[in-house]
């Protein structure tokens, strides 16, 4: 049994370690979450913008941030990815092509945090960890057990996330149809990259995480009931039941059934 006073082991570079939703209506998402995941939040901080984070029991989940124009960009999800140094991923960032979107920014007792894209103008999130590492899941319902990025240029996002992020990727799938690259050994890979690139002129690279649910029928019906959507799905693959659900605001989120194990 671990020493309970040891400081916590350190997230990999490159693994996701927060989520985030910007939402133009609090009380709506609060609400969905809350029915859907059982998520609770912690109270708003002003002084953060009302920032405040989705728990699960006495765990952190994610945060939640409402939209303010000029500061938080558009609302949606985001995914945060572990980094040892948020300034060298800034100019590590540059130094690929990118560009930095938000610079290095302390958050007291907490950490660091950066923003920026690649190339392609695809964003990405990064977390230093100081006393706060991030989502503690423990592959529950109702955790989120995977992350996926959306690149419309599949080269330039998966050659980013390599140098910057120090991903050792392995190909999943190399033609036009599926072209899927993950961070690591596949039985130990957190997250993905998905080449976008043929979904049409709308679509904006992105990223997105999968929620762990075990009756899919009943979380599209609770889902529909709250004001949500179903945007795509449900999908039968070998990595599980998918389903693309968007909350009352629009904002869309996957949710998954793992394959028996």
């Amino acid at each position: 049994m671990s020493n309970p006073t040891s400081p916590p082991v350190p997230t990999p570079n490159g693994t996701p370690c927060w989520i985030e939703l910007v939402t133009p209506d609090r009380e709506k998402a609060v609400a969905f979450y809350g029915a859907l995941f059982g998520w609770t939040t912690t109270d708003p901080v002003e002084e953060f913008g009302g920032y405040s984070q989705w728990m699960a029991g006495e765990r952190p989940i994610g945060g939640l941030m409402p939209e303010i124009p000029e500061m938080t960009g558009d609302p949606g999800w985001a995914v945060y990815l572990a980094t040892d140094d948020a300034d060298r991923v800034a100019e590590s960032a540059l130094a690929a092509g990118g560009a930095v979107v938000v610079p290095p920014m302390d958050l007291p007792g907490l950490g660091r945090s950066v923003v920026v894209t690649d190339a392609s103008g695809m964003g990405h999130c990064a977390w230093q960890a100081g006393p706060f590492q991030g989502t503690e899941a423990i592959d529950a319902v109702g955790d989120p057990i995977w992350h996926e990025g959306y690149a419309t240029d599949f080269g330039a996002s998966l050659a980013f996330l390599e140098s910057v992020f120090g991903w050792q990727t392995t190909l999943t799938g190399d033609t036009d149809e599926f072209r899927y690259a993950v961070n690591g050994p596949e039985e130990s890979a957190t997250a993905g990259l998905m080449d976008a690139s043929g979904w049409g002129p709308d679509v904006v690279a992105s990223w997105t995480t999968y929620v762990k649910v075990d009756d899919m029928d009943a979380c599209l019906a609770t889902a529909t009931e709250l004001g949500g959507r179903v945007v795509q799905g449900p999908d039968d693959t070998p990595y599980g039941l998918l389903t693309t659900i968007a909350d009352p605001n629009g904002q869309p989120i996957k949710v998954m059934v793992p394959p028996e194990r």
